[in-house]
């Protein structure tokens, strides 16, 4: 039975259910306002602790005012059953729309990404965590906007680990490692749910897929995810390179803060509009999050394309539900909230901070002057006179502020050059790997600097690597062959024979090379899987004829000791001679280092050929005689 009535909301119809309750439309019946009802499920409600953290995470909402964040109209109770509403939005969610067959670019997705990390940049000021961000939590209004719901709700039922209720698996998909893990989590760990849900828009799937929930674990723990390139190649390598530290298993490896990671994608946000080379040039502005977002100058929206209304999706009010006509009938004011009395005699009055066991249906509106707002600390009186200890303090604080704000400038372009080659001049691809993040800000940032030939030559030796070691996979079978490109399938099959027949993997690798090499690649052709399989399979190859070269010695030494031998053989036992040669024949005959040894072998096994001729002519005329002999002497006797 679903309830005709909650708070002041007339309940409408039934929108969606989950684990956690329901979620109905609602129209306040006093000021006419559509709403979207989140109904808690009443066995969730009895549980130890549930309704006091239940008023915790509400009161940490309210301190998010967000643009792009979906905001708090007030919550309530009716019997046992809490609920609390929000703005109804007639969209969908990102999850709706790659369940369509969405295909997000590079620019929408970077678009979508900047709204996130203003609005995470506003909470994690806040200290507010979201700890489920995933593509069913983001809304897109018809305009395009992209706002983030259902904050607090990831603490509030317990999803820390593997054992939360609701849809497991498809949590963890989007969840950093350490919080599955049941790990204590920083602001870091939606960061890397942000990386996960960038990598899902552009490949259409989540970074890990698994059978079950412990397993997709384990591949978060023990290998990267697959390239985007697999099922994406119009994803710019900048994007790429950015969502992969995202992704990484250690929180101090990915970028530090929403900040941080808003500046990053607006960088290349920057790169992708120049290289699109649109007719009419894009206008940047700055948007309210604080990020830069385009627009082609004739309309106020995000640049994203519209989505068809949908009654499916809770989305964010742009203002306050309760219009100024609108008059309740009020019981209690605080300077956080007000609470009206929602019971069938509205004259009864309610008791703001009874125990809601005690209460038959109350509802808190959230003012929205009270969302976003922080606590301002008291005034202290001032004194009449400063003394030297104070001086000496504030003196301290100036330096020590002078040197963080030193410490927290962006480094030159000389500084990460220098910090780059340093580490470039040790050796070893792990050296770069420890720069890599540095080589990207100088490529960003300094894209003119002359100096930019040398750092992308590092940068290609990282892509290389990790090319390299993603196909190595693939000849262990932890790798989907069918979904690699023809020439990535060459050089597997050519890398699976060094052991086998190294001079078959050579001549496949010079094969691969002669048929996929370009003589004047484009920058996007060398960072295409062509060019850098083509660059492999050169440097294999050189590899593979030097150790080939250092091995022909031993093995021409061996072959022609035993041609020396059947020659020798030749007269005393010319049967096993001929067994020698054929021997040499079958080995080495498509070496062609071994040409001169192999026209030894034919040479003599065609000599030996022709004297078994001589012999099997001669003996014909043997039998003859030597029956006649037979005739003439005279008959043995049995014993």
């Amino acid at each position: 039975m679903h309830p005709e009535r909650l708070g002041p909301y007339k309940i409408v119809r039934l929108i969606g259910r989950g684990g956690m309750g329901w979620v109905y439309e609602g129209v306040d019946e006093r000021t006419g306002e559509p709403a979207a009802i989140k109904v808690l499920a009443a066995s969730v409600g009895h549980e130890e602790g549930f309704r006091q953290r239940f008023e915790a995470e509400i009161d940490a909402l309210r301190k998010l005012n967000h643009p792009h964040i979906v905001r708090l109209i007030g919550f309530g109770e009716e019997g046992d059953i809490l609920f609390y509403a929000m703005e109804l939005i007639r969209g969908q969610s990102l999850e709706q729309e790659l369940q369509q067959g969405r295909r997000f670019t590079a620019r929408e997705v970077i678009l979508i990404g900047l709204q996130v990390c203003g609005a995470l940049r506003h909470a994690h000021d806040r200290g507010i965590i979201h700890r489920d961000i995933k593509p069913a939590n983001l809304l897109r209004t018809p305009q395009g906007t992209v706002k983030l719901s259902d904050f607090g709700i990831a603490r509030l039922f317990g999803v820390t680990g593997l054992t939360s209720a609701g849809n497991v698996l498809g949590t963890v998909e989007y969840m950093a490692p350490e919080q599955a893990e049941g790990k204590r989590v920083d602001h870091r760990c939606d960061l890397y749910s942000l990386g996960a849900v960038l990598y899902a828009l552009l490949a259409s799937r989540p970074p890990y897929r698994a059978s079950s929930a412990l397993e997709l674990l384990e591949k978060k723990r023990s290998q990267p995810p697959d390239p985007l390139r697999l099922y994406n190649g119009d994803v710019p390598q900048e994007l790429e390179n950015l969502i992969y530290q995202l992704l990484h298993r250690d929180p101090e490896q990915r970028i530090g803060t929403a900040n941080a990671l808003g500046r990053r994608l607006e960088e290349i946000l920057r790169i992708v509009v120049d290289r699109e080379s649109v007719q009419a040039a894009p206008q940047i502005q700055e948007a309210e999050s604080g990020f830069f977002i385009l627009t082609d100058g004739s309309a106020p929206d995000d640049g994203l394309p519209a989505t068809q209304p949908l009654p499916t999706v809770v989305g964010v009010p742009e203002k306050v539900v309760v219009s100024p006509g609108a008059e309740l009938p009020e019981t209690k004011e605080t300077s956080a909230f007000r609470v009206y009395d929602v019971s069938s005699s509205a004259a009864e009055s309610v008791e703001a901070e009874a125990s809601p066991s005690k209460q038959s249906g109350r509802f808190v509106v959230v003012p929205p002057e009270e969302l976003g707002k922080t606590e301002e600390e008291p005034a202290q009186p001032s004194r009449p006179l400063i003394s030297i200890q104070t001086w000496i303090l504030v003196a301290a604080l100036l330096s020590v502020g002078g040197i963080v704000w030193y410490s927290l400038q962006p480094p030159t372009a000389d500084q990460l050059y220098e910090r780059v080659m340093r580490q470039a001049d040790t050796g070893g691809i792990d050296a770069l790997l420890a720069v890599e993040d540095d080589m990207t800000q100088f490529l960003l940032r300094f894209p003119e600097d002359p100096r930019v030939g040398k750092l992308q030559e590092l940068r290609n030796e990282i892509e290389l690597y990790r090319l390299e070691r993603q196909l190595e996979r693939g000849l262990r079978g932890q790798m989907d062959l069918g979904k690699l490109a023809p020439v990535e399938r060459a050089y597997l099959e050519a890398i699976g024979l060094l052991r086998l027949d190294p001079d078959l993997a050579a001549r496949k690798l010079q094969a691969l090379i002669v048929l996929y090499s370009s003589s004047n690649p484009t920058n996007q052709e060398r960072a295409g899987p062509a060019h850098q399989c083509v660059e492999l399979a050169r440097r294999r190859l050189a590899r593979l004829q030097q150790e080939l070269e250092k091995a022909q010695p031993d093995v021409l030494n061996a072959v022609e000791e035993r041609i020396k031998l059947a020659e020798e053989l030749r007269g005393s036992d010319p049967e096993r001679a001929r067994n020698l040669c054929q021997a040499v024949i079958t080995l080495y005959a498509s070496k062609p280092w071994a040409a001169d040894l192999l026209r030894r072998a034919q040479s003599l096994l065609e000599q030996l050929e022709t004297e078994r001729s001589r012999t099997g002519q001669s003996s014909q005329a043997s039998p003859q005689n030597h029956s006649i002999t037979e005739e003439a002497a005279p008959p043995q006797s049995d014993l």
